[in-house]
């Protein structure tokens, strides 16, 4: 059975993962292709064309060729990016990434995936030279047509690339002997010892007896606290300690120990004592992409290119305006819009402060003339998330404070469930295919989704202060 690069990281990450997938394909949970799954992959057929179109350009262009494929006798697969076969006889190898630096961790470790491409070409019979990674440079601004040789990093990685080859020689021997097999222990996997955003796809198939919630429930567990409780089989939060969690896990393990929402009126209240009205509910949809799509962006630069606001009054009085790009550009316009509707005083509310403020201050650094404004957001800026973190948090949210899981626990009748874009990797997509739609109707149709999706996410916010206020009034 073929091992193929793709399938080499995925045995890195979760050897167990990969065996299920090509042994018992009829039970691994393969998932659907996602859009955003789409879109980097067109990304990175962009990225490979700049190169090609860069090294054609080159004088020693007749040395390069291009998905150079190499299958070996033990089962190898690799195909190569771009080699250059040079005159010495020796081969180097390209491998072309659409990040914006070479990474060197799980799990998506890019000197591994090296490591095995010149391990498959040399079993192949080829003489290995040197081993780089194509990268985009962080620091290109676009400015008109795109320039390939500013756009693109070649980063010479032969050495860390030959410091992990008798490694990863190990390392696929293992992964091929373990493909041979037509059974094993099927009863877990090495991801008992990783946080959830870091379990293999197959993680419910091999460890079955695993509670819902359970431990992985519990924000940012990892390491060696994590390690203790799976080595002494202690999975249900029921076997868990207060004294042997984290401030910030404490009350998801309150939560579930009474068996009802953890509530802190107190900690609510000192969020409400330092709102100002009127209260701005602010929500931004971005767009990023391995080419920047306006000049003035650089690669994986986010461009915000809609807003939701919704406006409360201390007399309850709510008003709704909102903005949505119908073209690429820089965010001047959104900006002017914004400046429009938000008033010189009153806190600025939103979800995932972060997220906005890092908008606001990339605008500003980008627009000086509107940095006041956007600074001065950045100034107001309160995080409603923070109230549903330590004030008021119920197992039922899993462990996450992302709105979409808070929102259907506190508020079920306020749902995304139906709508055509239900989340911010949707958003970016339709408006992608917005920009790109020809059919006025099509066109429409998107436009209005796009709206509706970032009216709720603002209306949802209000909706949960609200909520939030109605505990300290019952406190």
């Amino acid at each position: 059975m073929p091992l193929s690069k793709t399938d080499f990281i995925q045995y890195l990450n979760c050897p167990k993962s990969l065996w299920l997938m090509q042994k018992k394909p009829n039970v691994y949970p393969f998932g659907g292709f996602s859009e955003y799954a789409k879109k980097l992959a067109r990304e990175g057929y962009l990225v490979e064309g700049y190169v090609r179109q860069l090294a054609e350009a080159w004088d020693n262009a007749s040395e390069f060729s291009f998905q150079r494929v190499f299958e070996t006798d033990d089962g190898l697969y690799a195909k190569v990016d771009m080699v250059r076969t040079r005159s010495d006889g020796l081969m180097d190898l390209y491998e072309v990434k659409s990040s914006t630096s070479v990474k060197d961790s799980n799990p998506h470790n890019q000197l591994k995936d090296a490591a095995f491409q010149a391990i498959a070409a040399k079993r192949a019979g080829e003489r290995v030279g040197s081993i780089f990674i194509v990268h985009l440079n962080k620091a290109y601004v676009r400015a008109g047509n795109v320039n390939p040789e500013e756009l693109l990093t070649f980063a010479d990685e032969t050495a860390r690339v030959n410091a992990l080859l008798a490694e990863t020689e190990a390392e696929i021997e293992d992964a091929l002997a373990l493909l041979q097999k037509n059974e094993i222990d099927e009863g877990s996997c090495t991801c008992l010892m990783l946080g959830r955003a870091q379990h293999c796809d197959s993680f419910d198939y091999f460890n079955p007896t695993v509670p819902k919630p359970s431990i992985y429930s519990l924000p940012r567990i990892g390491g060696a606290k994590l390690q203790k409780f799976v080595s002494e089989d202690r999975f249900d939060l029921g076997e868990i300690g207060l004294d042997e969690v984290t401030k910030l896990q404490q009350p998801v393990l309150r939560s579930y120990k009474d068996g009802q929402p953890f509530v802190d009126a107190a900690d609510i209240e000192n969020f409400f004592n330092v709102l100002h009205y009127p209260l701005y509910f602010l929500d931004y949809e971005t767009y990023a992409s391995a080419i920047p799509i306006v000049d003035g962006l650089s690669p994986q630069e986010p461009l915000p290119f809609q807003f939701s606001l919704h406006v409360l009054d201390q007399n309850g009085g709510l008003t709704h305006h909102e903005y949505l790009a119908d073209e690429a550009e820089q965010p001047w316009s959104l900006i002017e819009a914004l400046e429009q509707a938000i008033g010189p005083t009153g806190s600025i509310v939103v979800w995932n402060k972060t997220f906005e403020n890092t908008q606001n201050k990339n605008m500003a650094a980008r627009f000086p003339d509107k940095a006041d404004f956007l600074l001065g957001i950045v100034e107001r800026t309160v995080d409603l998330m923070d109230v549903f973190k330590t004030g008021y948090v119920d197992i039922a949210f899993d462990g996450s404070t992302s709105i979409k899981r808070v929102l259907p626990v506190v508020l079920p009748d306020l749902t995304y469930e139906g709508m055509e874009i239900a989340d911010g990797t949707a958003a970016m997509d339709g408006w992608a295919k917005m920009l790109a739609e020809p059919d006025a109707d099509k066109r429409a149709a998107l436009r209005k989704s796009l709206l509706e999706y970032c009216e709720l996410d603002t209306l949802a916010m209000v909706r949960l202060l609200e909520f939030a206020r109605g505990i300290i009034v019952a406190s």
